[in-house]
């Protein structure tokens, strides 16, 4: 940064490489979820991947002589973690019956649902070009679900949940950023995650095959490759600049469909997305301007 404060243009390419690979390495911990939903149940999946992502993070923490539970407030940690719980069930759930793309794009709703909850819960201000965004938003998930025909799957449902619990979970994020650290934060959200996919234990969980330790060490590595590039984005660039980019998951996702699982979306579904990754967009660059600060996000 220079001495104007202002962001040098090629530290804003580095915050823009940074957050297009953290979309890789999170489509990459998408798609390997997909392709162990099938074989284990999906509390067994959350428990060993949230288990492995703590112990990631806390040898990480170790390394900058940083204790992981040296906690200001235990309860907001308790909400987010519990709502970040509650969102990945809806969303493994969700990629044994849609396309990970499908269930993406529909859990990008996230935004649209902060900016109206921003209003509601903590009385921001939301002018008319948001909300006007917000609307043109839901109008692109209608697209993706396409309620009432045929083609309507109940478990687009699922992915709304995951929108709707991302929001109060960046909620709650941006008051605990004021007192504790991205890593702290990151560490509780995957043990609680790690207990409650624990929870299930006794609902049927199969011994895991030895081919497939290494896919959920990849899974966890990828995770927290993927939110330390997303920090690093933000630190050598502008929110208004890097944030966007955020948004090429989805071709990350729509890649990762076709070469694995041959998912191809049709044009209302590409449709949809397109408009909901506008609106979120827009949103993002109008909040980027009016000065307002996203924290750390342990998102999907």
């Amino acid at each position: 940064m220079n001495a104007g404060g202002a962001f040098a243009a090629g530290s804003s390419l580095r915050g823009i490489a940074c957050m297009l690979v953290s979309g890789f390495f999170l489509t990459a911990n998408d798609s390997i979820t997909k392709w162990l939903v099938p074989h284990y149940p999906v509390g067994e999946i959350l428990f060993i991947q949230g288990t492995l992502i703590a112990l990631l993070v806390a040898a990480w923490m170790g390394l900058r002589g940083e204790h992981p539970l040296r906690i200001v407030r235990w309860r907001s940690h308790l909400y987010r973690g519990a709502m970040y719980a509650l969102g990945s069930f809806a969303f493994v759930y969700a990629l044994r019956y849609l396309p990970l793309a499908e269930v993406i794009a529909i859990a990008f709703a996230g935004p649209l649902f902060m900016t109206l909850f921003g209003k509601l819960f903590l009385g921001e201000h939301v002018g008319i070009h948001r909300l006007g965004a917000v609307v043109v938003g839901f109008i692109g998930i209608l697209v993706v679900m396409r309620p009432g025909t045929e083609a309507m799957h109940w478990a687009v449902l699922l992915p709304l949940v995951v929108a709707l619990a991302d929001a109060f979970r960046d909620l709650i994020t941006r008051t605990l950023t004021r007192d504790e650290s991205s890593r702290r934060i990151i560490f509780t959200t995957a043990v609680i995650l790690a207990l409650a996919g624990g929870m299930t234990v006794f609902g049927g969980w199969r011994e895991i095959r030895q081919a497939d330790i290494l896919w959920f060490g990849l899974s966890a590595t990828s995770f927290v490759i993927a939110h330390y590039f997303m920090v690093e984005a933000f630190r050598h660039a502008q929110v208004v600049v890097v944030a966007p980019f955020r948004y090429f998951l989805i071709v990350w996702a729509v890649l990762s469909g076709f070469l694995f699982w041959g998912e191809v979306p049709d044009a209302l579904v590409l449709l949809g997305v397109a408009i909901v990754v506008a609106a979120g967009i827009y949103i993002g660059l109008r909040e980027a301007r009016a000065g307002r600060s996203a924290g750390p996000s342990l998102g999907h």
